[in-house]
């Protein structure tokens, strides 16, 4: 069973929902009643999933599962009336929110959640791995700035400003990132 926070947003079924939310899922349901109330708590981003059963009181519902799909990592599961699925459909799908119609097939439900909670462990994968890549590229950049600031302080070529940096990183058991900022900072104004 997966363990975590789940946020259910419903002006009805409350605690049959929350029922349900907890036979899938071990962890703290917290439970509110209105859109605005559900995008307070959801600033954090510290929910795994979002439930939300259509119609809320203050707005239907698709507008919050669109903003909370687009804002947090959390999974979005919209719980619609069967007649209405078809007319939300595409805006629910583009901004990645699972939808499940009303009367609840329970198993379905069940399925559902699982989904989007596998969903988003895959999403926060590639999101460690995009930060992990945009750290490096921001090194990357870093040690560059720091090469053509040896090459035009030096006079050297790019393959001895990189020597330069290599060496000094393993002499001094200092990253080259380290290194190079060093150098920007002898170097730059």
């Amino acid at each position: 069973m997966t363990q975590g926070r789940y946020l259910l947003v419903a002006a009805k079924g409350q605690e049959k929902l929350a029922e349900w939310l907890s036979s899938v899922c071990a962890g703290e349901v917290v439970t509110v009643a209105g859109a605005a109330q559900a995008r307070r708590r959801a600033s954090g981003d510290i929910f795994s999933l979002a439930l939300i059963n259509m119609p809320l009181r203050d707005e239907s519902g698709l507008d919050l599962a669109v903003d909370l799909a687009r804002s947090t990592t959390a999974a979005v599961v919209l719980l619609v009336k069967t007649e209405t699925a078809p007319l939300i459909a595409d805006t629910a799908i583009e901004a990645g929110v699972l939808i499940v119609t009303k009367p609840v097939n329970l198993p379905l439900f069940e399925q559902t959640v699982k989904m989007g909670i596998s969903c988003r462990s895959r999403l926060l994968m590639y999101k460690a791995q995009a930060e992990r890549l945009q750290t490096r590229y921001e090194e990357l950049k870093v040690i560059d700035r720091a090469k053509c600031l040896l090459i035009e302080h030096m006079r050297i070529t790019e393959e001895e400003a990189h020597r330069v940096i290599e060496s000094e990183a393993m002499n001094s058991r200092m990253s080259r990132v380290r290194v190079a900022r060093k150098v920007l900072d002898r170097f730059e104004l």
